[in-house]
């Protein structure tokens, strides 16, 4: 197992973009500037291990995951996450959303 900036970066990106979040709200989040972020993102420079433990608990994945790209079993659910995502979304988007979902389910049936 080896440590690659590059691939941490990748997996980084693609987890934020799963929970619908900006580079900046996660900046903003973790307490870091734009730029150090969107750097950390590139793969154009490491981060603290304070850093890593605030992109953990705001991305919801493990450390081993970022760093090594290891699935632990603790990533969030796929429900945890459209959850999460509805929660961000006005009323009458979230009730399209809802009846979108239950269209879905009618067709498994």
């Amino acid at each position: 197992m080896k440590y690659n900036r590059v691939e941490a970066a990748r997996r980084i990106r693609k987890r934020r973009k799963e929970l619908g979040l900006t580079s900046a709200e996660v900046a903003d989040k973790i307490g870091r500037a734009n730029h150090y972020y969107g750097d950390i993102e590139r793969g154009t420079c490491g981060m603290s291990i304070d850093t890593l433990i605030e992109l953990t608990e705001i991305l919801e994945i493990s450390s081993d995951y970022i760093l090594f790209g290891k699935r632990t079993g603790n990533e969030i659910s796929n429900a945890a996450r459209a959850c999460r995502i509805l929660r961000q979304w006005d009323e009458g988007k979230q009730e399209r959303a809802v009846d979108l979902m239950k269209y879905y389910l009618e067709l498994d049936k």
